[in-house]
């Protein structure tokens, strides 16, 4: 038998190693920002009050307010936000931006004619008209996507080494000390969540864990994930959002590994002749 020399990997650490953690998934189920504009005049005279402007909606309303006056002075006139009066100042101009805002008035105060005019940029945020989707977590299906809302497999996951290797000590039964490494893995992927409504929703996740592993310089990480599991645990309703907290399982192998040249001693194996008459022609014959 001759000697041969074959290229393999020396295997330094090989370690099964279960990860758990939560990924937080916000649904939003608003629509665009809808934007309105109304301006208008107004006259008061001898303590008089006028309503301007009141929101009928339950939704929450931003608004910028300008009030600018053709005859009096800010100092005359009393201005009421949401039924709360508000320091007008003086001069001709009133600006201010409110969130929240329902309603503006405003009051002549003391004798004589007060004329001005004011205009409202508003903002609306309103609710989908959409069915609610129940808080029930079985309804809620939770697999491993491409990023495009397709399903993938376990290859989708990438799982890599980062920062620097720290050695730590470890002290053995035998009390004779051994130098481990403090090994940094990032497993990066997308998840997809399948709502009740038939919707898919799509979102990345990236888990960092640290191993000890013999793990000397010049070796390298080999991580694969052989098993995988995502549920849904709990459900949060913050007015037009959901908030699903998912429960994330996953089984790795990871091998810690340097390439290596060996001797064996061995003989060369050659392919039996077949049993019947047609047969393959050897390489010479084909060149």
């Amino acid at each position: 038998m001759d000697k041969h020399c074959i290229q393999t990997e020396k295997v330094y650490d090989w370690v099964t190693a279960p990860l758990q953690f939560t990924k937080c998934l916000t649904i939003s189920f608003v629509d665009d920002v809808l934007m309105d504009e109304v301006c208008g005049n107004f006259t008061l005279t001898n303590d008089s009050r006028e309503l301007l402007w009141q929101s009928l909606l339950a939704e929450p309303v931003t608004g910028t307010i300008v009030l600018t006056l053709q005859q009096g002075d800010l100092s005359d006139l009393s201005i009421f936000i949401n039924g709360e009066k508000i320091n007008s100042g003086t001069g001709k101009t009133f600006s201010r931006t409110v969130r929240g805002f329902q309603s503006i008035e405003v009051v002549r105060t003391g004798d004589g004619i007060l004329k001005g005019k004011y205009c409202l940029d508003l903002n609306y945020i309103l609710p989908q008209g959409q069915e609610e989707l129940p808080l029930d977590c079985e309804c809620y299906t939770c697999f491993l996507t491409d990023g495009c809302c397709r399903k993938s497999d376990l290859t989708s996951i990438v799982c890599r080494e980062i920062g620097q290797r720290k050695e730590v000590p470890v002290l053995l039964p035998s009390g004779e000390t051994f130098i481990l490494h403090e090994v940094t893995l990032c497993k990066e992927g997308c998840l997809g969540v399948k709502l009740p409504n038939g919707c898919v929703c799509v979102c990345a996740f990236s888990q960092i864990e640290k191993l000890l592993l013999c793990a000397p310089p010049g070796t390298s990480i080999q991580c694969e994930v052989t098993r995988f599991t995502c549920s849904v645990q709990m459900i949060t309703k913050i007015k037009h959002c959901l908030c699903l907290e998912m429960l994330i399982d996953i089984c790795q192998s990871v091998k810690v590994i340097y390439p290596a040249t060996i001797a064996v001693t061995a003989q060369e194996c050659e392919p039996r002749p077949p049993s019947d008459s047609i047969s393959c022609p050897n390489q010479a014959e084909n060149n």
